[in-house]
């Protein structure tokens, strides 16, 4: 048995919906969808089949210590009428 049969003693454990490496698939990434029985599910970043695999397989990203909140609330808009093409300004 070398290495890679083995599992680590504390596998690590991601969050749902979190960015993770699947090893045990080349090194893709994916989203960590959640795990049913012995297996993990992981779907793609931009959507897509999910997929399964070897949860002791499963990886942090590389250098990505925390992600950042998408709900972060964008600046204020300013007051202003918005003209799209082919539309007259003011009406």
């Amino acid at each position: 048995m070398n290495a890679d049969d083995r599992s680590p003693a504390n596998p690590y454990r991601p969050r749902h919906g979190e960015l993770v490496t699947d090893l045990g698939n080349g090194g893709r990434r994916g989203v960590y969808m959640g795990r049913l029985g012995k297996r993990a599910y992981l779907r793609p970043a931009g959507g897509g089949i999910e997929w399964e695999t070897d949860p002791s397989k499963i990886e942090p990203l590389p250098g990505t210590a925390v992600l950042e909140t998408v709900s972060r609330r964008s600046s204020p808009r300013r007051e202003g009428v918005i003209t799209l093409p082919g539309q007259l300004a003011g009406g």
